[in-house]
């Protein structure tokens, strides 16, 4: 009789230890289901979350500020140097500009703000709406600033819009042609 158990104790051991077998293959394949699914998971949420950060890329204001200096040539013209600052709206919908101001490195007076520019057609002033990847430019006089200090001191020309952003700009080219003129003005002081 203890044979017959011990017979059947072993046969039960056996056929358990190939079902134990068999549920090792079947976990690590579903480990393998499992990880391959976590990886397609994670591949998702990586393209939702870019998905997500080009609509707001989309909803955002996105405008560059180009100052530089002008010499208009033409009959009656004054033919010193003005302040051009030219605005391109990057947006995917209209920006309307409402002021151009003048950022300084000044502590006290760090803003200028630009009195009447001259804005190119097909605008008539500010406020213009600046449709999608269009641009506007303003043109100042010769004499929109007082000095050559404060000239000098001018570290951006800043956009406001209608709805609350400022956008900074500034140029290589506003600077050599600022550099150029403080030049320009103290050779001639030294000679005279």
């Amino acid at each position: 009789m203890n044979t017959v158990i011990a017979v059947a104790g072993l046969l039960i051991a056996i056929v358990a230890l190939l079902q134990t077998r068999r549920s090792n293959a079947a976990a690590t394949e579903a480990n393998e289901i499992s990880r391959g699914a976590n990886a397609a998971a994670n591949d998702a949420n990586r393209l939702a979350h870019r998905a997500l950060e080009m609509q707001e890329d989309e909803g955002r204001v996105r405008l560059i500020v180009k100052p530089r200096m002008l010499c208009v040539i033409g009959h009656g013209e004054d033919p010193r140097p003005r302040p051009v600052v030219e605005v391109i709206n990057l947006s995917a919908f209209p920006v309307t500009i409402r002021n151009i101001h003048w950022k300084t490195d000044r502590a006290e007076g760090a803003w200028f703000y630009w009195k009447n520019p001259t804005i190119t057609n097909p605008f008539d002033g500010l406020p213009a709406r600046l449709p999608p990847h269009e641009s506007l430019t303003a043109l100042g006089t010769p004499t929109s600033f007082q000095s050559l200090d404060d000239l000098q001191a001018i570290t951006a020309a800043v956009v406001f819009t209608a709805c609350g952003e400022q956008i900074e700009g500034m140029t290589p080219e506003w600077k050599a042609e600022v550099a150029r003129l403080v030049a320009e003005v103290r050779a001639a002081t030294s000679a005279a």
